[in-house]
């Protein structure tokens, strides 16, 4: 994929505003770990994502979010108002990357 995490910013209601780059010539699913806070309100989960335990959860968007040929996406993550603390893009490591530094939010 050859992708990285141009900047996320919190918005309203807990919401949070991800944007990805796509830099490769293959599109891949966007596949995004989300940490949160060990403690805070409650997480609800969105229904494009699973919870991998009591502070983490992995979003999924399909590839299709790149067929309009724009190399940028802004995944809208809403799991309520608790804080989230570090986002990964490809946390398994399933697409190749050049330089997988910028896969991660905050640097």
């Amino acid at each position: 994929m050859h992708g990285s995490i141009q900047g996320a910013t919190a918005t309203t209601a807990g919401a949070t505003s991800v944007t990805i780059r796509q830099d490769g010539q293959m599109p891949s699913p966007v596949v995004l770990k989300i940490e949160f806070a060990p403690t805070g309100p409650a997480i609800t989960p969105m229904a494009n994502s699973v919870m991998l335990d009591a502070t983490s959860a992995i979003v999924t968007y399909p590839v299709d979010v790149w067929f309009n040929g724009i190399k940028t996406f802004v995944a809208s993550l809403n799991f309520g108002p608790r804080e989230i603390t570090k986002i990964t893009l490809d946390p398994f490591r399933r697409f190749p990357d050049r330089d997988s530094r910028d896969n991660v939010w905050p640097r």
